[in-house]
């Protein structure tokens, strides 16, 4: 793997999970704010911000990341076809789709929690129990 390419999808990752964070935690504290901004029901703002807040917390740690940018890849292809074409769910539809191929890239949890499941693998591959 490129480091490069992997610190730069590491950063793409933390960037997009701040601005998800953030701007839910904006829409949440004013939801009647977001839905005059918005002009989309209260539902669907409290929805989309519970789940933005989310993703951007499983993007910040970098924990499941290819599944959370294919849910970042469907959400902004949700608000393209529901809001019309915009440059924010598009941008969050190509960086769910950049992570969901790529993964979360550096500091990302995923690699941790990799290198444990190849290290248990391996101890379980080399014990005589398994001869």
């Amino acid at each position: 793997m490129n480091v490069n390419h992997s610190r730069a999808t590491g950063v793409i990752r933390l960037v997009t999970a701040a601005y998800l964070v953030i701007g839910s935690i904006v829409a949440l504290a004013n939801p009647w704010q977001a839905v005059a901004d918005q002009g989309v029901p209260m539902s669907v703002v409290l929805a989309v911000a519970g789940l933005s807040f989310t993703l951007g917390a499983f993007l910040l740690t970098g924990f499941m990341s290819r599944v959370s940018g294919l849910l970042l890849a469907c959400l902004g292809a949700w608000q393209l076809a529901s809001y019309g074409a915009s440059v924010v769910p598009a941008l969050e539809a190509l960086i769910g789709v950049h992570l969901m191929l790529r993964g979360g890239g550096a500091w990302a949890m995923d690699i941790y929690v990799q290198k444990i499941q190849d290290r248990a693998g391996k101890k379980s591959l080399s014990s005589p129990e398994s001869w």
